[in-house]
């Protein structure tokens, strides 16, 4: 299955756990829409899922410790 619709976002940390994540997984992630592994959740949490595209790192997306701006040309 290929996605269409890929989006990029631009992270910063906001905590020295989002800094030192940004440091070692790069600034630049995609957005998923589900957790590579998982076929369906019956509920979905706040923010999604994202994937490193230097390193392939997944992890959720949170407004605590990161914030964002997206790269979508539209």
């Amino acid at each position: 299955m290929v996605a269409l619709d890929m989006m990029m976002i631009k992270l910063t940390g906001k905590t020295n756990h989002g800094k030192n994540r940004v440091r070692e997984h790069g600034d630049l992630w995609e957005v998923l829409e589900l957790p590579t592994g998982v076929i369906k959740m019956s509920h979905k949490p706040k923010f999604p899922p994202i994937k490193s595209v230097k390193t392939g790192e997944e992890r959720w997306l949170d407004d605590q410790n990161f914030s964002w701006k997206s790269l979508d040309s539209a």
